[in-house]
């Protein structure tokens, strides 16, 4: 069984043949039986379990600034929602899907259709971005942590696409991404303490 995994997503894909299964904590890495298991029970193809994986990191990590969502209802010209998208509290999606569930009444069915197909478009559009861009990949094989493997590749629709031989470590697939997109070390490492920032925030 491989393990891969990809830079700022949450979880980790377990391969085996053309099925993979996604696991969210490294604890679950353990029990091979299980894991094996699950493969045959649960295991789904690889591109759409590796596009699921990184899916469902953006939106966890997408924040809506309601000003955006009025913004959206002024360009359909619908004033109204437009007026109401200014009581949304918070810019986390799925606090501010509760919010509208809970206030339904006041923010109606039409707020909660538009709100819906906003975030599934910026989720889209986000997603689009990340399987578009390179990214570092770790891969070893299970029970073999001592031996990964790192690569740059991208993701599109899932699809495993490696843009670089075996690299040596992560931190030398790091900066020869950063090279690659022009970036120093520095601003990399900038981005990649506001990201785990970020990611800290949505959990607590």
């Amino acid at each position: 069984m491989k393990i891969e995994s990809w830079q700022d997503v949450n979880g980790k894909l377990v391969i085996d043949n053309n099925k993979a299964v996604a696991v969210k904590d490294d604890k679950n890495l353990l029990d091979q039986g299980k894991l094996r298991k699950a493969l045959e029970e649960k295991g789904k193809n690889v591109n759409d379990v590796r596009r699921a994986l990184i899916r469902n990191t953006i939106k966890q990590q997408i924040k809506i600034d309601p000003l955006e969502i009025s913004k959206s209802f002024n360009k359909s010209n619908d004033s109204l929602n437009a007026e109401k998208a200014k009581k949304l509290v918070s810019n986390k999606p799925t606090h501010q899907y509760r919010q509208i569930k809970n206030e339904l009444r006041f923010f109606g069915e039409s707020f909660l259709e538009g709100f819906l197909g906003f975030y599934g478009l910026k989720v889209d559009n986000a997603l689009s971005s990340y399987e578009r861009n390179l990214k570092v990949i770790e891969t070893y094989e299970l029970g073999q942590e001592n031996e990964k493997q790192y690569f740059l590749g991208r993701a599109p629709e899932g699809k495993l696409e490696l843009a670089s031989k075996v690299l040596p470590t992560k931190e030398f697939a790091e900066s020869e991404l950063a090279k690659f997109y022009g970036k120093t070390a520095e601003q990399e490492e900038t981005l990649t303490v506001k990201l785990q920032r970020e990611r800290k925030d949505d959990n607590e």
